[in-house]
């Protein structure tokens, strides 16, 4: 899986020439930094039409908790990044949120999110074998993560969410027909790795990493793996279809809940020996 993406040391491509033209990039690519250490995985067309069709009907499902903001506070309020009036929402969800993995999302136990969670088992299987795939520590350690809370007693009411949660991620964002604008995201980790997937019947759109001089042809079946902390990124609008953008993403405080430390930085050289 890994020979099809060459690495690119960060200092050799903060300003590649088809970048400096302005040009879109759309093969498969990585990204690694001096030290050899993998800061970003690009991977179009990973998701193949059947597993993506697969996610869009079990999105269908969750568009009942899909909901805009009502008041503006920040960008991630902001409903003139939607699409439409009239559709678009993003929900966040989590079997564990706060910082003692005391408070589960209150939208998991409403049967549609149940019903949602059970339809998309097999496609966040394919999530966390892609996570296992580039970022194998990273996976140990959720994956520990998550068989620590499950034998903490004093949370008990969490078990019956944590064992129906897909994934080794600790949480997921849906973003339904709305443009992202620049930013990074905060109580992250810069060695983590966030999963990004896009699907939908939309036909442009584009991942941008201002800090990278990086302009990414971001289609249906894409995904995108690296620390939304570290990286500064948007992903565009889109004109014409429907456009669904899961993130897939680690909560450092359920991990120190846990006593599991964050780990290492995944270094190239160690995917291919």
């Amino acid at each position: 899986m890994l020979q099809g993406f060459p690495s690119i040391e960060l200092s050799q491509y903060l300003l590649p020439a088809d970048a400096a033209r302005g040009g879109v990039i759309a093969n498969p690519f990585v990204v690694t930094d001096i030290k050899n250490r993998v800061i970003l995985w690009f991977l179009p067309g990973v998701f193949t039409p059947s597993q993506q069709d697969a996610i869009r009907k079990a999105t269908d499902g969750l568009k009942l908790a899909l909901s805009k903001p009502k008041q503006a506070t920040g960008w991630h309020t902001d409903t003139s990044y939607y699409k439409s009036d009239t559709d678009g929402g993003v929900l966040n969800v989590s079997p564990a949120w706060h910082a003692q993995a005391h408070e589960a999302s209150l939208t998991l136990g409403c049967a549609y999110m149940r019903q949602w969670l059970r339809d998309s088992e097999t496609s966040f299987k394919l999530v966390d074998a892609l996570l296992a795939t580039v970022h194998p520590e990273l996976h140990r350690r959720s994956s520990a993560v998550r068989k620590q809370l499950l034998a903490d007693e004093e949370i008990t009411d969490l078990h019956e969410l944590i064992k129906a949660w897909p994934t080794v991620f600790t949480a997921i964002s849906v973003v339904h027909n709305r443009e992202t604008p620049f930013h990074c995201d905060s109580k992250l980790a810069p060695q983590w790795y966030d999963l990004f997937l896009s699907v939908g019947s939309y036909t442009n759109a584009i991942l941008e990493l201002p800090s990278l001089g990086i302009h990414a042809r971001y289609m249906p079946g894409t995904a995108a793996l690296f620390s939304g902390l570290l990286l500064r990124h948007g992903v565009s609008a889109v004109d014409r279809g429907d456009h669904i953008g899961y993130v897939f993403y680690m909560c450092p405080s359920i991990f120190h809940f846990a006593s599991i430390s964050v780990g290492k930085w995944v270094e190239y050289s160690s995917l291919c020996t």
